[in-house]
């Protein structure tokens, strides 16, 4: 395990607090890219994904990070990417977008950060360094809390190295 990544942030578009005090989304909030063109226009939509896009490349910027590698990969409808292909950031961001276009789940990680998707639109970084205020200023539109990622797993070296 990459004792490291010591700061852990939970990134989501949820702005109303559940009674644990805690992001949530209200009953008839969209939560899944199905819901486009029933609960949310494809504009709306793209607008929120563009943001946690820009906040995964921020998080790169910020961790140092140039290449990712693809970990944990589930789903058949991963267009062109592989288990544990390394992606340069263009790629990365492309695979990030399938991801939340729910064609597959993985996990994106460096040797300094690592890239977690949850379920309804909640995402994970986890990162060596405090980058709180480079994500929070990155996508203002989302909210940026401290929470550790339920998908951070140990995990050798060979699994991170570029």
């Amino acid at each position: 395990m990459n004792t490291d990544l010591v700061h852990s942030f939970r990134i989501t578009k949820y702005a109303t607090l559940g009674p644990n005090g805690a992001r949530t989304s209200p009953p008839s909030e969209w939560t899944a890219f199905s819901d486009v063109g029933r609960l949310v226009t494809l504009a709306d939509y793209l607008q929120v994904e563009s943001a946690y896009l820009q906040a995964i490349e921020t998080a790169c910027t910020a961790s140092g990070a140039t290449a990712l590698r693809v970990k944990a990969l589930d789903g058949n409808r991963a267009r062109g990417f592989t288990e544990g292909q390394c992606l340069e950031l263009t790629q990365a961001l492309e695979m990030a977008r399938q991801v939340l276009r729910e064609a597959c789940w993985c996990k994106l990680v460096a040797e300094r950060m690592e890239v977690h998707f949850g379920y309804d639109y909640y995402m994970y970084v986890v990162a060596a360094d405090d980058i709180l205020m480079e994500l929070e200023s990155a996508a203002p539109s989302l909210f940026v809390e401290r929470y550790p990622s339920p998908y951070l797993q140990p995990m050798d070296e060979a699994d991170i190295a570029l």
